[in-house]
């Protein structure tokens, strides 16, 4: 691949399985030959025999394991990059959307390309490069919608769901969090963000960025996963947030690390006579496939979906003090 500053990626991917080893070279590949921004398109294979009861599991991971290598590729060759994670089936997208994404070259394994939705702009259709690996091609099949439509989700879904969190420096750990709620959600997605008041105590304070700064990134890739739902963005100041009064809400998503934090926000909800909300888990784990090999390299992975704002933040301070010392 020749380098460039943009690049879409577009894959075909199977819920019930891992990444087949040809998408793994492409997408590091893909890192290696990008320099600030590369959007990952994936269309999902056999959605129809997902059993509704492990589909919300299937998803979450495919996603993370898309993130990590991703991740993972660019922590190894020290790059600074932005990564995105679009699952086209569930977002609405229109051949409108795909405007920003136009003029960027664009990859995909050569028996995917025929699953490329027939709604793609054909100027992006026609200029998609095959990328021709020697590790064997994924599996694909033909896609059947003309128009764009949103699939029906293989896991139980709800009108209003809300999320929370402080979302400094968004990372890849917030990435899917947010993705998984914006997919969870029918109509309207309400996000809690800690103010900045709250976050007084945080290590390395003076490198979190402001609210606004915060809610905009938030915002901006909320609205890339989904065209088509409300998404009302709220400053939490006090551990309860929105959730704690309004009684639309019917689901929160949550982090394995804050489900039983969660779990009092629906103590607080009967308190003020409101229903409980279903709990929704995101567990940032990647599984390894059989080997030695790939358990390492699950292992890797898992340590690049922990990363946390924190230790971004220690990172930029390190930087700050090195740079500020003087020339020997």
């Amino acid at each position: 691949m020749d380098p460039v500053e943009q690049r879409n990626l577009f894959l075909q991917v199977d819920l019930g399985c891992s990444l087949p080893q040809a998408h793994i070279e492409l997408l590091r590949n893909a890192v290696d030959s990008t320099d600030e921004e590369l959007t990952v398109f994936i269309s999902l294979a056999n959605v129809a025999s997902i059993a509704q009861n492990t589909g919300w599991t299937q998803m979450q991971r495919r996603i993370a394991e898309l993130y990590a290598v991703a991740a993972g590729q660019a922590l190894h060759k020290e790059r600074s990059l932005i990564v995105d994670v679009i699952p086209l089936d569930f977002c609405a997208y229109s051949s409108d959307d795909m405007e920003p994404y136009m003029h960027r070259p664009t990859e995909a394994i050569s028996k995917d390309i025929p699953a490329v939705p027939e709604w793609w702009p054909q100027e992006m259709r026609a200029s998609i490069s095959q990328y021709n690996s020697g590790l064997g091609d994924a599996r694909a099949e033909t896609s059947s919608q003309p128009q764009p439509t949103r699939t029906p989700t293989p896991w139980t879904s709800y009108p209003h769901v809300a999320v929370g969190g402080t979302f400094d420096h968004l990372h890849v750990g917030h990435k899917i969090l947010l993705t998984a709620t914006a997919l969870a959600a029918t109509k309207r997605v309400v996000c809690g963000i800690s103010a900045d008041a709250l976050l007084e105590k945080k290590k390395y304070k003076e490198l979190l960025e402001p609210y606004r700064v915060r809610e905009l990134n938030t915002l901006l890739f909320l609205r890339k996963i989904r065209k088509d739902i409300i998404v009302e963005l709220a400053p939490i100041s006090d551990p309860y947030g929105p959730t704690s009064v309004d009684a639309s809400i019917e689901a929160l998503v949550v982090s394995q690390e804050t489900l039983n934090g969660s779990k009092a926000l629906n103590v607080r909800r009967k308190e003020n006579g409101l229903a409980p909300m279903h709990l929704m888990p995101i567990d940032l784990i990647v599984t390894p496939s059989d080997g030695a090999q790939n358990s390492m390299q699950a292992s890797v992975n898992n340590s690049v979906l922990k990363i946390s704002s924190t230790a971004i933040r220690a990172a930029l301070a390190e930087k700050q003090q090195r740079g500020s010392r003087p020339p020997h």
